[in-house]
């Protein structure tokens, strides 16, 4: 079932610019199909239990999805070694 609404907070449109063009468009492409399978991602353990990961090459998007309301909230974007801390 694909999510109704795919929300990127602030903080993570901002480090997404910072990020090198050809990763920046494959963020992009990987956003579209969190979007049309919200649960394509793995459902993250312990503490996060509720928040899944997207792996893209040596980059993890970290998002909730409600499954409720069928909202995307994505709130991390960071390389692999960085993204659980």
């Amino acid at each position: 079932m694909p999510a109704k609404l795919l929300v990127v907070e602030k903080p993570v449109r901002k480090q997404l610019l910072k990020l090198p063009t050809s990763v920046h468009v494959r963020i992009i492409k990987a956003l579209d199909a969190i979007k049309s399978n919200p649960v394509a991602g793995s459902k993250l353990k312990g503490q996060l239990g509720s928040y899944y990961k997207y792996r893209m090459g040596d980059y993890r998007i970290i998002y909730l999805f409600d499954t409720k309301q069928s909202i995307v909230s994505v709130v991390k974007i960071e390389n692999r070694q960085g993204v659980y801390k």
